[in-house]
């Protein structure tokens, strides 16, 4: 692995914990489990663990139906304001190949927890302007977008790291849209 391919499977898997922190696990665990010369992280073994797959699921189980209930996904999101960075940099840190430099292990972490961090405010925003607009009847789709796109980001980040680019790119243009979205419903209220 790259430097560069390293840092963007980095902080694709970032993105995706900021969306659902325990879907990317659960990938990233099968995808350390199932194949694991693409993720040759030092630590990639511990998320290929049955029993920390297992946890992730039955958390992402719970996360998938408490994120579709209006009201007790902004509860949900502000518990996970701490866990989703923090599931993000763990990320980060396994997806790191062992010979790296210590800076790269340093700078990974760093990207994906603040990948991790962008992405979840930018979903909390995006929600509570749901909310704010369709009193929260649209916020069970957006969970469903949310959870797809926290799978496919951590599939793509692990066998397609150069997509992570394109991919940022167009999240970060939708997150800009919510934000503009966001502060219109609140200069008309």
């Amino acid at each position: 692995m790259s430097i560069l391919s390293t840092l963007l499977t980095a902080a694709g898997l970032g993105f995706g914990a900021g969306m659902n922190a325990y879907a990317a696990i659960v990938v990233f665990g099968l995808l350390a489990r199932f194949f694991p010369g693409s993720v040759p992280g030092e630590y990639a073994h511990v998320f290929a663990l049955t029993p920390v797959i297992v946890a992730a699921a039955v958390l992402y189980t719970i996360e998938f139906v408490a994120d579709k209930i209006p009201g007790v996904d902004h509860v949900w999101d502000v518990i996970h304001s701490f866990i989703r960075p923090l599931a993000g940099a763990a990320l980060g840190l396994a997806a790191v190949a062992p010979g790296m430099p210590k800076s790269i292990v340093v700078l990974a972490t760093a990207i994906a927890g603040g990948a991790a961090l962008t992405s979840h405010l930018g979903k909390a925003a995006t929600r509570l302007a749901s909310t704010a607009t369709t009193g929260g009847l649209a916020n069970p789709i957006l969970s469903l977008g949310e959870d797809a796109v926290a799978i496919v980001q951590s599939v793509v980040a692990v066998f397609l790291p150069y997509l992570v680019l394109a991919f940022l790119g167009i999240a970060m243009i939708v997150l800009g849209f919510a934000a503009v979205g966001r502060e219109r419903c609140r200069n008309s209220a």
